[in-house]
């Protein structure tokens, strides 16, 4: 692999141990793919919490900084739990202030967010940006045409540290034309809801080999962002899309002959009402109508659909717990609008956290004896992780859907009438 005199620096330990470790974790990378350079890289966002601690300190070890902005995935809230009455929030608080503590050391931003372009955080198309959770790595990928290559926890720490990602995959131009075409014009979507995308980027993500990426036909050209965002980012949750382009809406697919670019014989995938069918029945997973608690806000709540959930809940009680998942930015914004005192004078809670791997209600390793046994949601990604990571009981539906089971603590959820 070609490297530049700083990066032969940086692996001289010029620049200390942690960016060492770091590029030489990021050439090794590299090297396993072929890539014959690395590249500089725009900005990262990286996971602290969920980033095993002797790997943590090795890695961000001498560092003092860097040159380019580093934000970070939602993570642990052992102060929310406490105040809670989540007893086990004492197992995860020591750690965490260690991370965040140096974390905030280095200057870089505590964003603690899963949809940091809501902040006003955002890569321009063709961006490149190392970033950990699969989620963040379509939406950038696929909303912004950013260059955002599949890669986990521990490899988009390093190249944080170094500022240098291998030039390979997603971040190479020719890698990023679709090699399937899922065609849905046989759908009507005319009176669709989030729910309905995330169902359909369920089912397209299960079908889907490998990280191959997919273009999406069929679908008006203005759709809303939330309903596009909600389309991409179920897909790497029931299979591995890191890209998905939506013909006519995203930027790199203005035409489907754009999206395909020089690649010849797609694979096309027809999706209809029967398909649709079996993935909404696929995500329900419960076996009576009991519903112990919400969740919304994966990805991480915008400010419209605070607004919905919190003039849905006009004076009422909540029988259920309930919880927001939204970056600290947005929920300060739902307070100015006082929709956040109308959800929790209901019962409800806001968490700059993911409510569903990370969601204290349904993980017993955090709740203990007070976990949900049940919950509601109405996005795909929430329904597949605390069904797989929690094994809990699952509902899945719209926001009203949900909306209502958390005011009865009943299920009254339907089939959609597929057209």
């Amino acid at each position: 692999m070609f490297l530049t005199d700083e990066e032969k620096r940086m692996l001289d330990g010029k620049y200390g141990s942690g960016v060492q470790r770091s590029i030489e974790l990021i050439v090794k990378l590299g090297d396993s793919f072929d890539a014959e350079r690395l590249s500089p890289i725009t900005y990262a966002h990286i996971s602290y919490d969920f980033c095993p601690k002797d790997f943590w300190d090795m890695f961000t070890e001498d560092l003092t900084g860097t040159p380019h902005r580093v934000t970070t995935h939602p993570s642990y809230s052992p102060e929310k739990w406490k105040e809670w009455g989540l007893s086990f929030a004492d197992n995860w608080e020591k750690e965490h202030n260690e991370k965040l503590k140096r974390y905030l050391e280095l200057g870089w931003l505590r964003t603690e967010t899963c949809a940091e372009y809501l902040l006003g955080i955002f890569p321009r198309k063709g961006d490149i940006v190392p970033m950990a959770g699969s989620c963040m790595q379509v939406a950038n990928n696929s909303l912004f045409g950013a260059r955002v290559d599949r890669m986990g926890i521990l490899v988009s720490l390093a190249a944080a540290v170094c500022g240098r990602t291998p030039l390979m995959g997603l971040l190479i131009p020719e890698n990023r034309y679709a090699d399937y075409i899922v065609d849905v014009k046989n759908l009507d979507t005319s009176d669709w809801t989030i729910a309905h995308y995330h169902c359909l980027g369920y089912y397209i993500g299960d079908q889907i080999p490998g990280f191959k990426p997919v273009a999406v036909s069929g679908l008006p050209p203005t759709i809303p962002f939330d309903f596009a965002r909600a389309l991409v980012i179920s897909m790497p949750s029931s299979g591995a899309v890191t890209l998905a382009h939506i013909v006519g809406t995203t930027p790199e697919a203005p035409t489907l002959e754009a999206a395909l670019g020089n690649k010849k014989n797609q694979e096309a995938i027809q999706v209809g009402k029967r398909e649709m069918q079996e993935t909404w029945e696929k995500l329900n997973v419960w076996d009576d109508d009991k519903v112990e608690h919400v969740a919304f806000g994966c990805p991480h709540a915008t400010i419209d659909e605070i607004g919905r959930i919190a003039s849905l809940l006009e004076d009422k009680t909540l029988r259920t717990s309930m919880l927001i998942g939204a970056s600290a930015p947005v929920e300060a914004l739902a307070r100015q609008q006082g929709w956040a005192s109308i959800i929790e004078r209901a019962g409800g809670h806001f968490l700059p956290a993911c409510p569903s791997i990370a969601n204290p209600f349904t993980r017993a390793d955090i709740a203990g004896d007070k976990q949900a046994k049940s919950a509601a949601t109405n996005s795909a990604r929430s329904a597949h992780y605390i069904a797989s990571v929690c094994g809990v009981n699952v509902f899945f539906g719209t926001e009203e859907e949900c909306i209502n089971a958390a005011i009865t603590g009943k299920w009254k959820g339907e089939m959609p009438k597929w057209k």
